[in-house]
């Protein structure tokens, strides 16, 4: 397992994370839609001015907008945006001999995926094929789904660049809307060998109050103690989801000091 740190696009509060970022060798960067819904967002400059501060880096993933930013409207809107962003992504691994990855979320089914995106993801996936460059399809935790669509376009493609994004705290406020156990709702919604196969990373955090749905302060949080992270850390391993890389993605108060997200770095490493 490799630990990642994730800061923002403007590197807030990446001077205290940075004992992090070198230890593994690896980051997630947050992007955000100053540029309107949909649109092309600059990433380029950003990773270059990355190189610049941590130049032994080895990976880096690119986490998009987070709203209507999800594959299939940008396939809807333009497809050129994405192919624009692999090619993108393809001259940074090349110049700086790292890999990069690209995350989408995703609110249809996989019904729909077959009717409406699937061909245009075969056409993305040969922009990449050979290269250093993934897709991560990740989960969701509105309800349009039974089963975790990620994993099903995952195991329809079986394709090297394309693999999924597990985050953990959506699966909890799944488990919460559905009013069952985590741990029953998992057996329902994951596949132990899919996950296996597919998982290349997690978004790794926790849920407050059974919640992470109505209260947005209550999602995605450093756990609060280790007890409960190794609970979390528990139900990924029975899933096959240990040997994975692993990205705190916490929500806080202050992110210039990024408190929150290095105990929950702390902790993790301590249980690893």
């Amino acid at each position: 397992m490799k630990i990642y740190p994730k800061t923002s696009s403007n590197f807030e509060g990446l001077d205290e994370l940075m004992p992090y970022v070198n230890k593994d060798k690896g980051i997630e960067l947050q992007f955000f839609n100053e540029n309107g819904n949909m649109a092309r967002f600059e990433f380029k400059e950003v990773v270059e001015n990355l190189m610049k501060k941590v130049p032994d880096l080895k990976e880096v993933t690119i986490h998009p907008p987070l709203e209507l930013y999800e594959i299939e409207c940008i396939i809807s809107k333009d497809i050129n945006i994405i192919k624009e962003q692999l090619d993108i992504m393809i001259e940074l691994t090349r110049k700086y001999d790292i890999k990069m990855n690209i995350v989408y979320h995703t609110l249809i089914n996989f019904e729909v995926h077959k009717e409406l995106t699937l061909n245009k993801i075969r056409e993305l996936l040969k922009i990449i094929e050979g290269e250093k460059v993934t897709i991560l399809l990740e989960n969701i935790f509105m309800f349009f789904e039974k089963r975790c669509t990620v994993y099903e376009i995952a195991d329809y493609f079986d394709h090297p660049n394309l693999r999924v994004c597990f985050d953990i705290c959506h699966l909890h406020c799944r488990a919460n809307i559905n009013k069952q156990n985590v741990e029953e709702y998992a057996k329902a919604y994951i596949d132990k060998g899919l996950c296996e196969r597919y998982t290349y990373q997690v978004h790794f955090s926790y849920t407050v109050n059974d919640d992470g749905y109505v209260d947005k302060k209550t999602h995605g949080r450093a756990h609060p103690n280790i007890e409960e992270l190794r609970k979390d850390l528990r139900l990924l391993k029975e899933y096959g989801m240990d040997k994975c890389n692993y990205i705190t993605e916490v929500s806080e108060e202050n992110y210039l000091l990024r408190k929150d997200q290095i105990s929950e770095l702390k902790m993790l490493e301590e249980e690893t």
